[in-house]
């Protein structure tokens, strides 16, 4: 068993500090978990409000029945080391500080506290979250929703963060973007637990398949190269690294103590390692929907299957500007499209300018003769949404079933470009492709340029693991 693992999957919780002010946000968030949890408080004013929500109450930690696996903690930082201490004696396997006030302060108080954390921590073997932070996310256990807003459904992202509203900002873009988190942390200052330990423990947990991380810096230099570049070799890793600036550092030291390296040298240390830096959350999340969804990329060049003429050459132009390959197909495969396809007023070359194929056969055909083609190692296709006559097609008048039934038979990755040309559909009409989509397994990606960039990852993921 990992050491982080009763952290991330406990069976029992408790939190101190809980308020009614604030609506008992910190008791809310285990609200779905089913199994024991406890509130933890010295002030029996807090106790009929926090019993309203199921939760039985105690003075102390101490006093708690049974054995507690996790502690979220939300008093303030002078009192932080007195509920460490009965944490270790109650052998908490990890505790989540909420509490800020610590060394991100600047001042000698805040510096004085975290150290007795730190000592505190390491004397008791005590797996210390933050402090400042946001703490855990388990879709699966109920355990931070507040973070999510989804429990009771996972799925194989986990996400490392050292910002707390980047940490919410991932929870709820993993439901925007139909990807389901294995687990999610804040880790805050991270001054027991860094960056590493987390890494360490994503690299082994079975559910999760891909990592992602945003980070403002590292503490020890030597263990997050090592250990980025042993789990590196078994599951990708996505690094969204900030701090690059002067100014930018300033910023990160006042916000996680962290400290940043010069770009160029961190660039290098992340190839080295076989990572995937991306540069913003969009990046992350387009480029880990095409690593959970699709098979390993064998090359780099692509058949395009565009919306018109025009779009045709937009789609080669930015692909290969991005570095892929759009080739000629193989003599068969002109054959097999020209059996169904009407040259007048459309492009049969690669790309392929599908004006003449809204009749189902057709399209039918183009698809599997690009998936035969030996030319071909990934199909890219452009589609554009509209709601006309309250129908809502997605390609010459299909909609997404047809693309949904290739999937199964796809033998080469499978991507769908969402095009942003107008006129635009309604949101909502977008938003339900969008997820008919992805559950189908088809990473669908908002616009051409993102699509590129994306695959871009994806494919230099393959090339330098030597697949």
């Amino acid at each position: 068993m990992h050491k982080l693992d009763r952290l991330f999957n406990p069976r029992s919780v408790a939190v101190v500090g809980s308020k009614k002010v604030d609506n008992h946000s910190w008791l809310r968030t285990v609200l779905p978990f089913q199994g024991p949890k406890y509130h933890v408080n010295i002030d029996r004013n807090e106790w009929p409000s926090a019993t309203e929500l199921g939760f039985p109450n105690y003075p102390s930690l101490l006093d708690v029945p049974g054995e507690v696996d996790y502690v979220i903690v939300s008093v303030p930082a002078q009192v932080v080391p007195r509920v460490l201490r009965d944490c270790v004696a109650k052998k908490v396997a990890g505790v989540h500080l909420y509490t800020a006030g610590f060394s991100e302060t600047g001042t000698e108080e805040g510096a004085r506290l975290e150290k007795q954390v730190v000592q505190i921590a390491k004397e008791g073997g005590l797996n210390v979250v933050g402090p400042n932070c946001m703490g855990i996310f388990n879709p699966k256990l109920g355990v931070g929703v507040n973070l999510g807003g989804y429990y009771g459904d996972s799925g194989h992202l986990g996400i490392l963060s050292h910002s707390g509203s980047q940490s919410s900002a991932f929870g709820q873009g993993s439901g925007f973007h139909n990807i389901k988190l294995s687990k999610l942390v804040s880790m805050g200052n991270g001054v027991v637990l860094d960056s590493p330990d987390y890494i360490d423990y994503f690299g082994q947990d079975p559910e999760t398949t891909v990592i992602g991380m945003y980070l403002e810096g590292v503490r020890d230099g030597r263990a997050y190269f090592e250990t980025l570049r042993r789990v590196c070799k078994t599951k990708p890793v996505l690094v969204w690294k900030v701090g690059e600036t002067e100014d930018a550092s300033r910023a990160v030291a006042a916000h996680s103590t962290s400290s940043t390296s010069k770009p160029a040298v961190w660039d290098a240390m992340l190839r080295q390692c076989g990572a995937v830096k991306v540069e913003n959350m969009d990046d992350l999340f387009e480029t880990a929907k095409l690593l959970l969804n699709l098979p390993a990329a064998r090359g780099n060049r692509l058949a395009i299957l565009a919306l018109s003429g025009g779009h045709a050459t937009e789609c080669a132009n930015v692909f290969s500007k991005a570095g892929f390959n759009v080739p000629q197909l193989a003599p068969e495969s002109y054959k097999r499209i020209l059996e169904h396809f009407d040259i007048v007023g459309s492009t049969y070359a690669n790309p392929i300018e599908g004006r003449t194929l809204s009749n189902v056969m057709n399209l039918n055909n183009v698809l599997d003769v690009l998936n035969d083609d030996p030319n071909v190692d990934i199909i890219v296709h452009e589609v554009q949404v509209s709601n006309r006559n309250n129908r809502v097609t997605v390609y010459r008048g299909h909609n997404p079933d047809i693309f949904c039934e290739f999937r199964k038979r796809a033998k080469k990755p499978y991507v769908v470009a969402l095009s942003t040309a107008y006129p635009y559909a309604p949101p909502e009409v977008t938003a339900a492709v969008y997820k008919q989509l992805m559950e189908a397994g088809i990473p669908a990606i908002t616009g051409i340029q993102p699509a590129a960039s994306a695959l871009r990852r994806f494919v230099d993921y393959y090339r330098n693991r030597g697949e």
